[in-house]
């Protein structure tokens, strides 16, 4: 089986980076570009550059679009994703459907939730899947303090490396939401944790192209399903729109799919849990290639050693 991309263009629909209820504070992110050199085939670009002290009032130093995997684009290939969980009835529900289908996924879970649920998380490690940090609890990381931002960022790390072993060390802001606070920027914070934890650059942020907009409450299995699809082969989608009542659904159509790219869901959701076993059911039968991001180049760790200091 193989991944997939989407970009969500201004143009076309409001830039606003999902994750679990989306409360309208994550929003105008993705007025710039994160540094356009990195835009070259650098195996670590998802890494904070260690010679650059990033700065948030500088344009160039905000934004996701320059971290998209191409390498992943046209070939059929898609790294699964997981935000907001583990969830005590769905993500169970979820690991046996992966494993029902023989894929692995990459699970972006809360650090609170890790100690809360420790028999989930060890289940995701047993059976091959990445757990990945999405901060200590899902609060907009442009609304902390420095303190706050750094404290919650070791703690997740901390908590996961507790039940993983992977030298692989990925993070996702919930929201998406960086480079907004007033008198820091989160990647200066990042390297900063990465050196006292590890002694390297080992924290590599991840974000996604391809937004399923599941944790849209409108969403069924089918509309989170059939976007999946459309990204891959084109077709009818859906994707978001914010009004003054909140985040509503609505339709449009892909006519040039990326096919292959990071796919963004939610396992906390009940619709997105039924969604996948669609979207499995369905690729199991086609050419697509589900991988872990550690498989991804733009997501490679190379020769680092990455393990945690005494």
């Amino acid at each position: 089986m193989k991944h997939w991309i989407l970009f969500i263009l201004f143009a076309l629909t409001p830039f606003t980076l999902a994750c679990g209820d989306h409360d309208g504070s994550m929003a105008q992110q993705g007025q710039g570009l994160v540094h356009a050199s990195h835009i070259s085939n650098d195996y670590h670009k998802q890494f904070p550059d260690p010679n650059i002290n990033y700065n948030p009032n500088n344009p160039d130093h905000r934004g996701i679009f320059t971290w998209a995997s191409t390498s992943l684009k046209g070939l059929s290939s898609y790294a699964l994703t997981f935000d907001d969980g583990p969830h005590p009835t769905n993500t169970p529900r979820l690991l046996d459907i992966l494993k029902k289908y023989d894929v692995k996924a990459t699970f972006f879970i809360m650090g609170a939730l890790a100690d809360t649920y420790p028999a989930i998380v060890k289940r995701m490690v047993r059976e091959g899947h990445t757990v990945a940090s999405h901060d200590w609890r899902h609060d907009n990381s442009n609304n902390e303090s420095r303190a706050v931002f750094k404290k919650g960022l070791s703690d997740s790390i901390q908590a996961i490396k507790k039940y993983s072993s992977d030298r692989e060390v990925y993070y996702r802001f919930p929201y998406g939401a960086y480079a907004r606070a007033s008198n820091y920027h989160h990647f200066n914070i990042i390297k900063e944790v990465s050196a006292e934890l590890f002694g390297e650059n080992c924290i590599n942020f991840a974000f996604w192209e391809i937004d399923t907009s599941d944790w849209v409450n409108e969403m069924t299995p089918k509309n989170i399903a059939d976007t999946f699809w459309a990204n891959h082969r084109g077709g009818s989608a859906w994707r978001f729109r914010l009004t003054a009542n909140g985040y509503i659904k609505e339709p449009y159509t892909i006519s040039k799919p990326r096919n292959g790219g990071v796919v963004l869901m939610h396992d906390i959701h009940k619709r997105t849990v039924d969604s996948v076993e669609l979207i499995l059911r369905e690729a199991s039968t086609q050419n697509i290639d589900f991988v872990l991001l550690k498989n991804v180049r733009e997501f490679s760790f190379a020769n680092k050693t990455c393990s945690l200091l005494p």
